[in-house]
């Protein structure tokens, strides 16, 4: 599986509209996969775009589908646990700052902009939900188009530090969603896992800061 470049821009976009404000700079990158590599249902396409300038990285996601799974009142001012029982997208990002190959900072945001953060240490089966990275989030919803589409910005204090221009950070990206009623577990790279289980550190991808 290809790296993903990571595009510098000055001013990040703070918009949903992806071929607007600097978006239209980023790589588009495909969910084009299941957990086992099976391919993605064409009613569930995903795409994923990826920025960053001195203050933080911010990811971009484009979602197809056929119904939602969301909280009936959601409230995207606090924390919402065990997020992925719903639609939604992640991201599980390495910094070379971290103690081991096998932990890493997982970040969720629904449909509904709710969000959650966390940090994962796969070594010792942890996870530290008093962690808060300070990340923002948006999203909306087009019921006719049958689409959505969210941004998460992810500040770099979160990482205890930005990346230099060509460094290479690791990571992967999922989405959680529904197709008649059925669970999909899709990804960027495939962890090739018995049951659907995206917290296989050795699929991560290489994150290019260009």
């Amino acid at each position: 599986m290809h790296g993903i470049e990571v595009c510098y821009q000055s001013a990040l976009p703070w918009t949903t509209t992806f071929d607007t404000g600097g978006w239209e700079a980023a790589q588009v990158v495909s969910l084009a996969t299941n957990w086992k590599g099976d391919p993605t249902p064409p009613e569930l396409e995903t795409t994923a775009r990826l920025l960053w300038n001195d203050e933080a990285l911010c990811l971009g996601f484009e979602c197809r589908y056929t119904e939602l799974d969301v909280d009936e009142a959601p409230d995207p001012t606090v924390e919402r646990y065990a997020l992925w029982d719903r639609d939604v997208c992640e991201a599980f990002i390495r910094s070379p700052r971290e103690p081991h190959a096998r932990h890493y900072r997982e970040f969720e945001v629904a449909p509904t902009g709710q969000w959650c953060d966390l940090i994962v240490d796969r070594d010792r089966m942890s996870a530290d939900w008093e962690w808060r990275s300070g990340m923002r989030t948006l999203a909306r919803v087009d019921p006719d188009a049958q689409r959505w589409w969210v941004v998460m910005a992810l500040p770099f204090a979160a990482f205890d530090g930005a990346p230099a221009r060509g460094e290479v950070w690791q990571g992967n990206l999922f989405r959680i969603s529904r197709r008649h009623g059925e669970r999909h577990y899709l990804t960027y790279s495939p962890t090739h896992t018995a049951i659907p289980n995206f917290h296989l550190a050795e699929s991560f991808v290489d994150l290019r800061f260009r």
